[in-house]
């Protein structure tokens, strides 16, 4: 799918070079290459990709599998692992993490397109079954949250965008597990929880800038960003036009 932000996870310089060759190529998006683990989760909150190309072998003490999980568990992102490993043991830990896709090293052009294009099938279809529930999704907790319980999240967002709004601090509000919460949460409102307070908060962040002469630095901190780089960068995305840009039109 053409313009597909991609971010992509390999220790190895040279081949996240190639790969990053091969998805320029098909019209994907490269938004970013990390090369050690513990800068996974920052690159993903900042840059939102559609679609994650995970090295199972991280420079760092955490692997890729631990990294894909986290992701998973956080953003709901899918993530395809890139590895040269095919070992029993290395599959039965790629399995838990649900993954959507393994492409094995060396590998082609062709092989990323075709894993890429069936993870965002499968995102795609996912997200369609759950929008195809309606009403329903929200009512019932087999297939999203109460509506009580949404409502109840909702209204906590909304009064406290300027905080942490951590998955554990959301989930223990309606009293649930962080995986549980997530993923009902997600398709009550197809939206990962960390996608939809981002959406909000850059909402806030419109009214302010419509309707108040604040500074841009200090709407960023009342809409709970890190910064006004971390603002202009998710308002660029989702508005498509700088903060000051939108301030003035």
């Amino acid at each position: 799918m053409a313009g597909t932000r991609i971010l992509i996870v390999e220790d190895e310089i040279m081949v996240a070079r190639e790969i990053e060759s091969h998805l320029t190529q098909m019209s994907y998006e490269v938004v970013g290459i990390a090369v050690k683990a513990r800068t996974v989760m920052q690159q993903v909150a900042e840059t939102m990709p559609d679609l994650v190309l995970m090295d199972i072998n991280l420079q760092g003490t955490q692997d890729g599998v631990q990294a894909a999980s986290a992701i998973r568990d956080r953003f709901q992102t899918p993530v395809i692992y890139i590895t040269a490993y095919s070992d029993s043991s290395t599959l039965e830990k790629v399995k838990q993490t649900n993954p959507f896709g393994y492409v094995l090293k060396p590998f082609n052009q062709q092989d990323l397109r075709v894993a890429i294009e069936l993870a965002l099938f499968r995102q795609q279809g996912g997200r369609a079954e759950a929008a195809s529930t309606g009403a329903a999704a929200i009512a019932s907790p087999q297939s999203g949250l109460p509506s009580t319980k949404l409502q109840v999240i909702f209204r906590y967002i909304q009064a406290h965008l300027s905080q942490d709004l951590s998955l554990e601090t959301l989930a223990s509000e309606v009293g649930m597990t962080t995986d549980y919460f997530a993923r009902l949460f997600k398709q009550s409102t197809g939206k990962s929880v960390h996608q939809y307070v981002i959406h909000q908060r850059v909402e806030r962040a419109k009214q302010l800038l419509r309707q108040s002469d604040q500074a841009i630095a200090g709407i960023a901190i009342e809409c709970g960003f890190a910064n006004p780089s971390h603002l202009a960068l998710h308002f660029k995305r989702i508005v498509g036009v700088a903060p000051k840009q939108f301030r003035h039109f």
